[in-house]
């Protein structure tokens, strides 16, 4: 959906009225004839602007109501047709039609034209070919004029009927796209209890099997230690074997209890991830929706695992914001390998200041914690034209050791 115009965001619901208030007070002002003109008219001054006040006073009420504008406006028609004030008179009836056709459902603003277009005509027919209000005239100039000015108020009617189907398909759009967004959460947590309930039967599994593994050798190694050493040897032998085999496949479930991404797979998890997998997660990201624009600057060399990882969970973390936050559709992560440090950093056009206040609870401390262990730098917060920007610095030598 392209963006408003600036004309148009200032221009809001008060402002619009306001406008129409000056618009009225513009067609009282410039709608007096000359005194000539009035007086062979036959129409006295005083009722003249009274008809005048109630056919122009429809164009400020037109927001509002905007049927009883129309209303408003074709009484006034009426009024100063028979006395050939019909062109002027019109105007306020073409404008409350559009905001009929605009506001009101459907068949009120097919009921609207309809009853527009025959009043008008009838106040054609009042006026007649000279402006006469002593008889009814409906030879071939009133039809000729009826029919041209029926199309100026057709066309008015048409430009708001457009206007309100585009909003409509824009509404649509938005709901659509929110009932997406909806079943995309709804998915994802169906799949995060899936996935905990998979990881909870496993690890009992791992638990109970091992932790009996480890009773029953232990009790044999209680029973044997003092007759039989090398029996008790093996006992604690496989008592080290199972504990050490537990405790690595739990660290892999738990591991994946952690992250917050659940389209991943638990084998993923167990190996640990580096800057070099960051094309992998662009990849994954991408299904999510975000398109992530990945750049390597500088010669890469090798990073401490524990580092690497702390770099592949800061860039992870920074685009699961901007999935979650940023209301945006693309990201750029950028990794710059210096003598001795590497700089990751992550930006966006999204909402920006949003993000920074909604992540600000856990996210960025996480990422901040994850530099201060190596004695890095790190900074967050809106770009000055728009977006978010994460960046961290992680030096290769530290005292942190």
């Amino acid at each position: 959906m392209s963006p408003r115009p600036l004309l148009l965001k200032r221009l809001t619901y008060p402002r619009l009225v306001a406008v129409d208030v000056l618009l009225s007070g513009t067609l009282v002002v410039f709608g007096r004839p000359a005194d000539a003109h009035l007086g062979r008219s036959g129409l006295s001054p005083q009722l003249f602007y009274v008809l005048l006040t109630v056919s122009a006073g429809s164009v400020a009420i037109r927001r509002l109501r905007p049927l009883v504008a129309l209303g408003m406006s074709l009484a006034g028609f009426l009024g100063l047709a028979p006395y050939g004030f019909v062109k002027f008179a019109l105007i306020p009836v073409a404008l409350a039609l559009y905001l009929v056709a605009v506001a009101r459902p459907r068949r009120a603003a097919v009921g609207g034209l309809i009853a527009a277009e025959l009043l008008a005509g009838f106040g054609y027919a009042l006026a007649g070919p000279a402006g006469s209000h002593a008889s009814l005239s409906f030879g071939a100039a009133w039809r000729d004029l009826w029919f041209g000015q029926s199309t100026v108020l057709l066309a008015f009617w048409a430009t708001g009927f457009m206007l309100r189907t585009q909003r409509e398909y824009e509404r649509g759009l938005h709901a659509q796209a929110e009932r997406r967004a909806q079943a995309r959460i709804d998915e994802a947590l169906h799949t995060v209890t899936q996935e905990r309930m998979r990881i909870a039967r496993e690890l009992h599994d791992v638990v109970a099997h091992s932790m009996s593994v480890i009773a029953v050798q232990a009790g044999v190694g209680h029973h044997v230690i003092g007759v039989r050493p090398e029996e008790s040897a093996k006992a604690l032998a496989a008592i080290e074997t199972t504990s050490r085999a537990a405790l690595r496949e739990m660290r892999g479930l738990l591991g994946v209890l952690r992250e917050e991404t659940p389209e991943e797979t638990a084998e993923e998890f167990l190996a640990t991830p580096g800057l070099a997998d960051l094309a992998l997660l662009a990849e994954r990201t991408g299904r999510a929706g975000l398109r992530v624009e990945l750049r390597f600057k500088g010669e890469p060399w090798d990073l401490p695992p524990a580092m690497d990882l702390a770099g592949y969970r800061i860039a992870q973390e920074a685009l699961t914001n901007v999935v979650k936050h940023a209301g945006t559709d693309q990201a750029r992560v950028q990794i710059v390998y210096g003598r001795g440090e590497v700089e990751i950093e992550v930006t966006d056009d999204g909402v920006g200041r949003g993000a920074a206040v909604v992540t600000g609870g856990h996210g960025l401390v996480g990422m901040r914690e994850r530099v201060a262990l190596y004695g890095g730098e790190f900074a967050a917060g809106p770009r000055p034209l728009g977006g978010f920007r994460v960046w961290a610095r992680l030096p290769a030598r530290n005292d942190a050791g």
